[in-house]
């Protein structure tokens, strides 16, 4: 009787921890001025771990959140295009970064 019931609650675990988890989401405003018209803009949902598009590509960028952005030029996020530490700004030249990923 023993066996069968480790194995339901062995079962059940393994089957909550492959379940991926929401991405957390970092708090606080991602500010950028756009390279393509100089004006100054900011993403609203910043997801942890997801390659979000930069629209307009960034000339500077304000990170007032409490997670660390990396910027990358491509939507695969894989070129790297610079990197934003928390509550940090910085400046970018061409090619702009287009993308940010957030953790």
């Amino acid at each position: 009787m023993r066996r069968p019931t480790l194995a339901a609650l062995a079962a059940a675990f393994l089957l909550t921890a492959a379940v991926p988890a929401p991405a957390q989401a970092a708090e606080g405003t991602f500010f950028y001025t756009r390279a393509d018209t100089g004006r100054e803009t900011f993403l609203g949902s910043t997801p942890n771990g997801v390659c979000l598009s930069v629209p307009g590509g960034a000339r500077t960028a304000l990170n007032d959140t409490d997670t660390d952005a990396t910027m990358y030029t491509n939507s695969s996020c894989t070129a790297f295009g610079g990197f934003v530490g928390s509550r940090q700004s910085a400046e970018f030249s061409a090619p702009f970064p287009t993308f940010v990923r957030f953790g």
